[in-house]
């Protein structure tokens, strides 16, 4: 049953293994960008902040796959010469990082307003507040949703094939001029973007009822 399936199954996991460094490089490198980005402006003043919100209404407002686009065409014209799969990187990266930052403005603007009008009674300056008081339980409060948004990314980098990077969705369509088994090679990347993305949404949604029972 399924022998195209069968027989192409090594070469479309070698494409999901491509899918899979490039969701990481996106989920860990986005992530980071996207806190930096949420703590600066929470702790910046009136420009910082306006910055921030046009940067995440902007990009949240863009489909991922223009993105890609501009991405993948704003280098050379820049006179940077970066491959298909580097350049899909950094504007996922850029993309999803709007993303969490608007998650970590959210976390830090659910710290208890109390807790900080006790810290600012006993003295502490804004830079130790959020070193001691906010930024621990807004991480707290951050994982959830930085796990859903790890799934959107993942099922997202499918994108990057049609700008030519190679990878699970890319190795697909390979297979399918070839072999013209189009319903078996994509039933195979279904199951295969499934048990990527399972895993996660399982983790993400007992975070989310462990979270909501501890509040």
């Amino acid at each position: 049953m399924f022998p195209v399936l069968q027989s192409s199954l090594p070469y479309l996991l070698q494409g999901a293994v491509y899918t899979i460094v490039l969701s990481a490089i996106v989920v860990v490198f986005g992530t980071i960008l996207g806190v930096g980005v949420g703590v600066l402006a929470a702790v910046g003043g009136k420009a910082l902040r306006a910055a921030v919100t046009a940067y995440i209404f902007v990009f949240r407002g863009i489909p991922v796959l223009v993105v890609m686009f501009l991405g993948f065409y704003s280098f050379p014209a820049m006179g940077l010469r970066l491959d298909a799969y580097t350049a899909v990187a950094v504007s996922m990266i850029v993309y999803v990082a709007a993303f969490v930052a608007e998650a970590t403005r959210g976390a830090i603007a659910a710290v208890p307003a109390g807790q900080l009008e006790a810290a600012k009674s006993l003295g502490m300056r804004k830079g130790m507040m959020m070193r001691e008081i906010i930024l621990p339980q807004a991480m707290r409060l951050l994982i959830a949703p930085v796990l859903n948004i790890s799934l959107m990314a993942i099922k997202q980098t499918s994108y990057a094939s049609i700008v030519g990077a190679w990878e699970l969705s890319f190795a697909a369509r390979e297979v399918v001029e070839r072999t013209l088994a189009a319903f078996q090679i994509f039933l195979g990347v279904m199951i295969i973007y499934f048990v990527i993305c399972y895993p996660l949404s399982l983790a993400a949604r007992a975070l989310e009822k462990r979270l909501a029972f501890d509040h």
